[in-house]
């Protein structure tokens, strides 16, 4: 067990097989693969968010710095990883299944990939990858629709953004700028 201390938070990081934290996160893929962010995939996604977050469970994709930061960050940070990570490996085992770069492989093959097998699911496997657009697109849309399943998504954070913090400013590929008011 390492423990890990960040100014007024410490947390508890449990490292455990990677095949164990793989089992629990190809369940997860599998309940949104075939389900889709029902009330069960939704509480999957938040009871292991909860094990992260409290120390039960490591999310092995990130180094320890970075874990500490997932879990100062809460649950729905958590959560949102967590369906992140899914698009990213869903989309690459699709483009595994289309053959890209000339590749091919049978569904069966496909289907016997372990999504997250390498424990950092954004890295490539050189096969058929996906372009970062792809993969954005894909991330943006998932963690879009898990946050409105599970209520956490605001359809007007433009206004809300706006009225706490007067008008944007600036904005780029990922982030929008306000000033404080």
């Amino acid at each position: 067990m390492i423990i890990i201390i960040l100014k007024d938070y410490s947390y508890l990081c449990n490292h455990k097989e990677n095949n164990q934290v793989m089992d629990v996160l190809n369940d997860i893929y599998a309940a949104i693969a075939a389900e889709g962010f029902t009330a069960r995939t939704l509480q999957m996604i938040d009871n292991y968010a909860k094990d992260i977050q409290n120390g039960r469970e490591d999310f092995s994709r990130f180094n320890l710095s970075e874990h500490a930061g997932l879990c100062k960050g809460g649950s729905p940070l958590i959560g949102a990883s967590i369906v992140a990570c899914y698009a990213t490996a869903s989309l690459r085992a699709s483009c595994d299944a289309e053959g890209r770069q000339g590749q091919s492989q049978s569904r069966a093959e496909v289907s016997s990939l372990n999504l997250c097998r390498d424990a950092a699911c954004a890295r490539s496997t050189g096969q058929g990858s996906p372009a970062n657009w792809e993969i954005d697109e894909q991330q943006e849309k998932l963690i879009e629709q898990w946050a409105k399943a599970a209520n956490l998504w605001e359809d007007d954070s433009e206004h809300i953004l706006t009225a706490e913090f007067g008008p944007k400013i600036a904005q780029g590929a990922e982030a929008k700028v306000y000033y404080s008011i």
